[in-house]
């Protein structure tokens, strides 16, 4: 399945499509061929995927595709301070979908994790995967906002902590309506540290966000701006009406 268009703006590349399935199918296609690339060069697979509703049908998709998924990673590019069985789940999300395939899943939260030492044993755990990572896949609210780095008093440590800090905890000010809990997300050091990156968004709205913050760049006030800003891969934006 093609996409409506595509092409470059600002150094990103651009697929748009016309609805959600068609580009459910091309996001997964994608996803499977870095997969399979990785564990053909690598021997291994290692992916960070976002939460929220735009990666379901994605999710659906991809897990049905007949791969090699014992040679796969899956963790999540940030989560919500909750048990995995809560509905706000992140790590719970990517379990529903590929917990009956032989993937690896890595949570970033330990049962007697707090807001005080989430961060710590988080980046723990990601040391003992191999980097850079092949795959980062990132979402986008509206407000520009992608993994948890959202606005408060934790955003710029999200932004600027090097590279040895890979996760680090963020408590939003103001507390996301959604889901008003304190949050683990991956450090931009972290998000960046990836052979590639992509980002699916849907909705005009949350295009025009994502316009700007990319021209904006490293001076965005928005993380997705100072995240691809800093990426060490090419971006490739997903986008359906």
């Amino acid at each position: 399945m093609m996409p409506c268009a595509a092409g470059h703006r600002n150094g990103i590349a651009w697929k748009l499509f016309d609805n959600a399935d068609t580009m459910a199918c091309a996001v997964a296609d994608a996803v499977e061929s870095i997969i399979k690339c990785a564990i053909e060069v690598h021997g291994s697979a290692v992916l960070a995927l976002p939460g929220g509703t735009t990666p379901v049908p994605i999710f659906r998709e991809l897990a049905n595709r007949n791969l090699n998924w014992s040679g796969v990673t899956l963790l999540p590019t940030d989560d919500r301070l909750v048990p995995i069985d809560h509905v706000l789940s992140n790590a719970g999300l990517i379990r529903r979908f590929f917990g009956s395939t032989e993937a690896r899943l890595v949570t970033l939260l330990d049962d007697d994790d707090g807001i005080d030492t989430v961060g710590y044993s988080a980046s723990r755990t990601l040391r003992t995967l191999r980097w850079p990572l092949d795959l980062v896949w990132l979402g986008m609210g509206e407000d520009g906002h992608t993994a948890s780095i959202l606005p408060g008093p934790d955003f710029e440590a999200a932004l600027n902590r090097s590279s040895e800090h890979r996760a680090c905890s963020v408590v939003p000010d103001p507390m996301p309506l959604e889901a008003a809990v304190a949050r683990i997300t991956l450090t931009r050091a972290a998000l960046v540290a990836t052979r590639c990156l992509i980002l699916t968004i849907t909705g005009e709205k949350k295009r025009l966000v994502a316009e700007r913050a990319f021209r904006e760049g490293c001076a965005s006030t928005v993380a997705i701006g100072r995240v691809v800003a800093w990426a060490q891969a090419p971006a490739v934006v997903f986008w359906c009406k």
